[in-house]
């Protein structure tokens, strides 16, 4: 990696002085002891300096810790690193402005001058930004009715829901001929009565976020059973592929490409008589963004199901589109850019060009791929000028990439076996189809 881990200098080192954890502490002390004698605000200058940096007598420009932070230049390799879907699998959208905040809630202040007031999300390993699949399940599922699993059977969420879903759903491409007919997803929105909607959307959401279909039992009552864990959809973490983020003249961005920067909250709170707070002088907080003009990539592995997994991944795309995610959302934050995204479609057009498939052979597994060694698999896709093979290894699903010209009557959904003729590299891994 090109750059230092984010997340560790932002938690981590943040508080600490040439590597050491103990040393700020004692010049807290020191400082508010000169504040005391003085009766100035020593301790609220040296913060100030330590946070955002200062010039010495001689002219000499200090870098502070979130100058530190702000002034990090943006790895693209580590896009490859953190990629584990295929193309047709990734939806990728700019920010808007104001950007994108998340993790705020996670403690990060200690209520000093010049600090970053909140927290924020970093991957674990590379300390880049990110957004947890789990985030993305959640945020999915948050535009769905969401209802309830106890015997009250009420919604937690606005009917309103299942009209939106159904305007959504009713303009997916390909789907099946009498789907919108026979779960009334094209009556008129403001009704509130339809039953077979409501059935169908409710089927949907248990199928997507809980794996979970409907199933008739020989005394004809229904019941949810769980779908095979091999079977259900994941939602892998988004991560930042690249920035077009302007070059902004100021010491916070002294690189020319930045891709997160600061912001401020500026809440009217009168805590010792909260009803003068409309009266209060604001208070500004800083806190940590991702800029606009970032894009970001979403990755999942859908399967088929009531909707197609092409229709899935649009129906993600609309959802994300119209509702942004992470914090702050209701103030604009979150939010994306539809005309820079590169739509799903089996051609995956991006600027006129053709984007070309990536090989997933997890690294645990990488090792069992030796010469003259035999997989059964399937066609699981056709992109381009590429058949994508899908076999597993063990219970640890791979797919490698071959020009279909190679083998040009194979169809999707064909069977195939998978022969290495040398030991698997992931540069050129070597192996025919047959």
């Amino acid at each position: 990696m090109k750059t230092p881990n984010i997340g560790w200098l932002y938690f981590k080192d943040y508080l600490r002085i040439n590597s050491d954890p103990t040393k700020l502490f004692f010049e807290r002390i020191k400082w508010e002891q000169e504040e005391k004698e003085k009766k100035n605000d020593a301790k609220s200058k040296n913060f100030d300096r330590f946070f955002n940096g200062f010039k010495d007598d001689y002219g000499n420009y200090h870098s502070g810790k979130n100058q530190e932070i702000l002034e990090l230049e943006f790895d693209k390799s580590l896009s490859g690193v953190l990629s584990v879907a295929l193309p047709s699998e990734k939806l990728r959208f700019k920010t808007t402005y104001p950007g994108l905040t998340l993790g705020t809630g996670y403690t990060h202040e200690i209520n000093e001058t010049g600090e970053f007031k909140l927290g924020f999300f970093f991957d674990h390993t590379t300390g880049y930004p990110c957004i947890p699949g789990s985030a993305v399940k959640g945020c999915l599922r948050g535009m769905f009715p969401q209802k309830k699993q106890d015997d009250s059977d009420e919604l937690s969420n606005a009917s309103d829901k299942y009209n939106y879903l159904a305007s959504i759903i009713q303009e997916l491409s390909n789907l099946k001929e009498g789907l919108i007919s026979e779960n009334e997803l094209g009556e008129e929105y403001d009704q509130k009565e339809h039953p077979k909607r409501e059935s169908f959307i409710d089927r949907l959401e248990m199928e997507i976020f809980e794996g979970k279909k409907p199933v008739i039992k020989e005394d004809g009552s229904i019941e949810n059973q769980p779908i095979c864990i091999y079977d259900r959809d994941i939602f892998f973490d988004a991560y930042l592929v690249s920035t077009d983020h302007p070059a902004i003249h100021r010491s916070t961005y002294k690189n020319q490409k930045p891709f997160i920067g600061d912001d401020y909250i500026t809440p009217h709170v009168n805590r010792k008589k909260p009803e003068m707070s409309p009266f209060t002088n604001p208070i500004p907080l800083m806190f940590l963004k991702i800029l606009p003009e970032v894009t970001i990539q979403f990755q999942f592995d859908v399967k088929e199901g009531l909707l197609t997994k092409e229709q899935k991944e649009e129906l993600f795309r609309r959802l994300l589109l119209d509702f942004g995610i992470g914090a702050k959302t209701n103030v604009g934050y979150g939010q994306f850019d539809e005309e820079m995204v590169a739509t799903p479609s089996t051609q995956l057009a991006e600027i006129g060009k053709i984007l070309i498939p990536e090989n997933i052979v997890p690294t645990n597994v990488a090792p069992f791929l030796k010469k003259n060694t035999v997989f059964q698999g399937e066609v699981s896709d056709k992109i381009g000028l590429y058949n994508i093979y899908k076999f597993k290894v063990g219970v640890t699903e791979c797919r490698l990439k071959k020009q279909w010209n190679k083998n040009p009557e194979l169809k999707k959904g064909d069977n195939v076996t998978i022969v290495f003729g040398a030991d698997y590299q992931k540069e050129n891994p070597n192996f025919k189809v047959s």
